[in-house]
């Protein structure tokens, strides 16, 4: 399985988990659970996250960068997003360095992902 492939079914995964049970994924990511307005927030990340993923894993070869990059910058603006929250004190430290080193990480396999594609392309 190629990377892309694994990034879109991992997007896939915890985009359909934050859909499906909003609560238990906001417990899982150490987020306030308790609030009435987070599960509806924690909806529209999934779905977002749920939607690249298809696209990308059903997408034709030649537009597949094009979504993987699409997904970067997703990830880093979540990636931003956590650096925010540590910044302003809205998060603990070591939360704040998860919410900012999952996606940052992701954004890595997003590069990985990249090169795997460019390479298989030159083969061809």
């Amino acid at each position: 399985m190629d990377n892309a492939t694994s990034l879109s079914l991992a997007r896939i995964a915890v985009g359909a988990a934050a859909y499906a049970v909003p609560e238990r994924s906001l417990k899982a990511m150490m987020l306030d659970h308790t609030h009435h307005e987070a599960p509806f927030l924690m909806r529209i990340f999934g779905i977002r996250d749920l939607a690249l993923g298809v696209a990308t894993l059903l997408a034709r070869p030649e537009h597949k960068p094009a979504l993987v990059r699409l997904g970067m910058l997703v990830d880093a603006g979540d990636a931003g997003a956590g650096a925010l929250a540590l910044r302003a004190h809205a998060v603990k430290p070591a939360l704040g360095a998860v919410l900012t080193g999952v996606p940052a990480s992701a954004v890595v396999a997003g590069l990985v992902a990249l090169g795997q594609q460019k390479r298989k392309r030159k083969k061809v």
